[in-house]
């Protein structure tokens, strides 16, 4: 156990919750999770988690509190929580994805009870939270509390300085942006392709040639070449949540841009989400 490292409490284990509070783990943080869902905080404990019976259990025994839950309400409920069990300085951590104004309204509702709230939101996937390889955007990082500080280091090998709090929000949804962009430019490609039934793994090649394919891309060209009798259950489940989290991402990320135009742009590919992996209603249904 690392006797300087700070007491953690994580509230939110999704697919990068949960990777994140792994990390944790690995590297011999004392850590104490909270989630609705018991069954992801019996695979946490069973890794070595403490399991708090609520948001004011974890606010009472942490140093420092990671929250990475799926919106801006989901953010203000556990905050309140916190507060319930917080002593006064309490850093709070916020990975989720949510427009900056919620980030700043969230700052304010944790002062009230003397909580210190930065936004450090994630970029990388799961694998890279495993791995302790996530690119980390933070809104005012030089006023981060020592503990908030040092628990960077564990989940990131690369720290990007935002700007003030607020601007880390700001920075991952310009990112996720790109990101769900090249999701659609890749499946328009894939379409053109297989319509002239030309290899797609030949055109994957030539983009990986010529450095146009990035790894989360790549990550996320398999879902294109599945048949539509695949995409049922569980994995069209799976899909469809992805999907609700992109397009909440692009709306948030169009109420930003400046120019109306390339707003404009931006709803338009957040409406283009279910058809890019491939789970509008029109087109599959599951059985």
């Amino acid at each position: 156990m690392n006797g300087d490292a700070p007491r953690v409490g994580y509230v939110g284990l999704g697919q990068m919750g949960s990777a994140m509070a792994g990390r944790l783990l690995e590297t011999g943080v004392q850590l104490i999770v909270f989630d609705l869902n018991p069954e992801t905080m019996a695979e946490a404990v069973g890794l070595g988690a403490e399991p708090a019976g609520s948001t004011a259990e974890v606010a009472a025994f942490a140093d420092v509190v990671s929250i990475c839950v799926p919106d801006a309400h989901h953010v203000s409920s556990v905050l309140d929580g916190l507060g319930e069990g917080a002593v006064v300085g309490l850093p709070v951590l916020v990975h989720s994805t949510i427009h900056p104004d919620a980030v700043a309204a969230c700052r304010m509702q944790a002062a009230i009870w003397g909580g210190v709230l930065h936004d450090v939101c994630v970029a990388g996937g799961a694998v890279a939270a495993s791995a302790g390889e996530l690119v980390l955007f933070v809104g005012g990082r030089a006023d981060l509390p020592p503990a908030a500080a040092t628990l960077l280091s564990y989940y990131s090998s690369h720290i990007v300085e935002a700007g003030p709090v607020g601007s880390g929000a700001a920075m991952k949804l310009a990112f996720n942006v790109l990101t769900y962009a090249q999701f659609a430019a890749s499946a328009v490609a894939f379409e053109i392709a297989e319509g002239a039934e030309v290899d797609t793994d030949a055109l994957v090649d030539a983009w990986r040639h010529v450095g146009q394919l990035g790894s989360l891309t790549e990550q996320f060209l398999p879902v294109l070449s599945i048949p539509a009798e695949h995409v049922v259950g569980d994995f069209r489940d799976s899909l469809r949540s992805t999907v609700g989290i992109a397009r909440k991402d692009l709306r948030l990320a169009a109420d930003l841009c400046v120019v109306g135009d390339l707003g404009g742009m931006v709803e338009a590919l957040e409406k283009a989400m279910p058809e890019v992996f491939g789970v509008a209603d029109e087109i599959r249904e599951a059985p």
